[in-house]
């Protein structure tokens, strides 16, 4: 059963429970009221006895007997019946012409048992309400309208039907807006995973309304869409960056040992062959590497994490980028002492150690370089800063993509393969901190690192 069955049959059962309350309500209403006259007659009814007894001898049929001495109030008709013709001792003040049709009731049974019954008014619609008491030479008939209780009974009628109406009004409003904001949003995801499903992965929801919960199911179920799609581009850029990459090295692979093969080399030349086999793969093993260590920064692999004291650490990556570069001026006064934070040795070594061969690589020596640490309660601050020509607006907000270079013409010998960067941003994300760059052009670049201080 669909979600809109199930609402349709909620509602349904709603009315029909509305329905039955008020029904309930009015068929109570109409029997309180009714024993209430009931009771009114029977206590007339109990006493004629004792009214018949003050009237000391005079006939019940005599016109001047008055209705108090039967102990009846003024909204009560009384009449006698007998051998003569019957005889109205009082009449109700509200109505006056109230005279219950008796002809076809068995007076003699009814006044044995002495039960209110219900009687046609003559010459009228309404009904009364009537009791009859044996009184010897005759019937006294005690009889009471019941139009107060059938005006109390519509005026409940009109009141239950305009509530039902305002709750039936309200219900069709409620299911509507859960139809508009709950159920056709949910129908157009499940329309849009049917077709994402079926191939069509461009296939969106359109226009969610956001500030309900189906609405912001819609809402991140284009976001996932949208990932997923970025996802997929990524990957497929990446496998032909990747093809791209190894596709130099294994054609020069290729092309020397087709040359060897063929007889066409020298000896001498044979040796550089062999020179250029093995640059080549080295550098094929070093790409090779840092795919290995992406996929498992991707796969989210438990790091070693260890006690590390950063400004012994910093100082030794500096101890090696002087030797790779003695001319090169490198300033580690702003490193603090005693900083100790729990990580993984060997790749927090890896990611400052790319950081710090990538300044070296792409700054001219005569560039100082910088380094920093810091550490308040919860965080670690590392800064490596140079003083290059720093790095263009467009390219900085992709320079820890996979293999992206700022300059597309650089060799690769000399520029690396793209990946340094995307390594570095992969172990401090995994470190659960956050690697920043930014730049000026002419005045340099700096990188900044926030580790927290525990795991």
């Amino acid at each position: 059963m669909t979600l809109r069955s199930r609402l349709l049959l909620a509602a349904l059962v709603v009315t029909i429970t509305v329905v039955a309350a008020l029904a309930y309500v009015s068929a109570r209403q109409r029997s309180v009221l009714t024993n209430q006259i009931d009771a009114q007659l029977e206590v007339v009814s109990n006493n004629v006895d004792r009214g018949v007894e003050r009237l000391a001898g005079r006939s019940i049929v005599n016109p001047q007997t008055r209705p108090d001495e039967l102990l009846v109030t003024g909204e009560l008709y009384v009449g006698f019946l007998g051998d003569g013709e019957p005889q109205v001792l009082a009449r109700p003040v509200s109505e006056p012409d109230l005279v219950p049709d008796l002809e076809d009731v068995d007076l003699v049974q009814v006044a044995q048992t002495g039960e209110p019954f219900s009687a046609d008014v003559l010459g009228s619609d309404a009904q009364a309400r009537v009791v009859v008491a044996d009184i010897g030479p005759g019937f006294v008939v005690f009889a009471a309208s019941t139009t107060a209780v059938d005006d109390a009974q519509n005026q409940l009628l009109i009141t239950a039907a305009i509530a039902l109406g305002v709750v039936l009004s309200t219900l069709a409003a409620a299911l509507w807006s859960v139809d508009r904001l709950g159920i056709r949003p949910i129908e157009s995801v499940t329309k849009a995973a049917e077709d994402v499903a079926a191939g069509r992965s461009d296939h969106r929801v359109e226009h969610p309304p956001v500030a309900t919960e189906a609405g912001r199911l819609g809402s991140a179920f284009n976001a996932m869409l949208d990932s997923r799609q970025a996802v997929e581009a990524r990957q497929r850029r990446f496998v032909a960056d990747a093809s791209h990459e190894l596709r130099t090295p294994l054609t020069t692979l290729r092309g020397y040992a087709a040359l060897h093969a063929s007889g066409q080399l020298s000896a001498s030349e044979t040796d550089d062959a062999m020179a250029r086999i093995h640059s080549e793969s080295k550098r094929m093993e070093a790409l090779v590497q840092d795919l290995l260590t992406l996929a498992s920064l991707d796969e989210d692999r438990p790091l070693k994490y260890s006690t590390i004291d950063l400004s012994q650490l910093l100082s030794d990556i500096v101890a090696d980028a002087s030797a790779i570069q003695p001319e090169r001026p490198i300033d580690i006064s702003d490193i603090d002492e005693g900083v100790h934070i729990a990580a993984d040795r060997y790749q927090l070594t890896q990611a400052l150690t790319t950081i710090i061969n990538n300044t070296l690589r792409h700054t001219p020596t005569t560039a100082s370089l910088a380094l920093a640490c810091g550490s308040d309660e919860t965080t670690v601050r590392i800064r490596i800063s140079d003083e290059g020509p720093g790095i263009e607006p467009e390219h900085l907000g992709h320079l820890f993509e996979r293999f992206y270079r700022a300059d597309a013409g650089r060799e690769r010998s000399a520029g690396g393969s793209g990946l340094g960067l995307a390594i570095a941003e992969g172990i401090v994300t995994a470190h659960q901190g956050q690697i920043d760059a930014v730049s000026t052009l002419g005045e340099g670049t700096t990188i900044t690192i926030v580790l927290p201080l525990e795991q």
